[in-house]
């Protein structure tokens, strides 16, 4: 009979022990996944802070390239007589830039005969037109992404009729 107790004994241990290691299988499967979950967040974070890493790089080079857009829309409107060669040089050199901006993401605000916003907008100027609209854009602002890189000067309507 002792066989028999000791066998009985061992199998009421067994669906205890069983279910104790059913159990610590659970909580290392849920330990496993939600390790596994961190490490696809810690991932995509690292990508993102990649991104705005490479973007900020790409502002700062592109600020200082953008006096020389500018400089060649100017160009454009002074135009020597005879000169549709140039003319034509200039217009392709500005193309080329605006298509390598445009890849980086660089977009231009468009601001005559929209509201003023001080998010977009250095107002440097008023003068008779709607109050509180864009009359006249002097200097192009830019964006980057969803990130203003230059703001648009601009003149505003004071109220007053012109």
């Amino acid at each position: 009979m002792t066989d028999k107790k000791a066998q009985k004994k061992k199998k009421e241990k067994t669906p205890t022990e069983y279910e104790k290691t059913k159990k610590e299988l659970e909580q290392m499967t849920e330990l496993a996944k939600r390790t596994m979950a961190d490490l696809e967040n810690l991932k995509r974070r690292h990508e993102e802070e990649r991104k705005q890493i490479f973007m900020m790089a790409n502002a700062e080079l592109i600020k200082e390239l953008l006096p020389i857009i500018d400089n060649l829309n100017l160009a454009k409107k002074h135009i020597p007589e005879n000169a549709e060669e140039w003319y034509k040089g200039i217009e392709m050199s500005i193309d080329q830039m605006n298509k390598i901006f445009q890849e980086f993401g660089l977009a231009e605000i468009v601001s005559k005969e929209k509201p003023f916003n001080p998010d977009l907008h250095e107002a440097v100027a008023q003068g008779p037109g709607e109050k509180d609209m864009v009359i006249e854009e002097i200097e192009k602002g830019y964006m980057l992404g969803n990130r203003v890189i230059r703001h648009a000067k601009v003149k505003v309507g004071n109220g007053k009729n012109p």
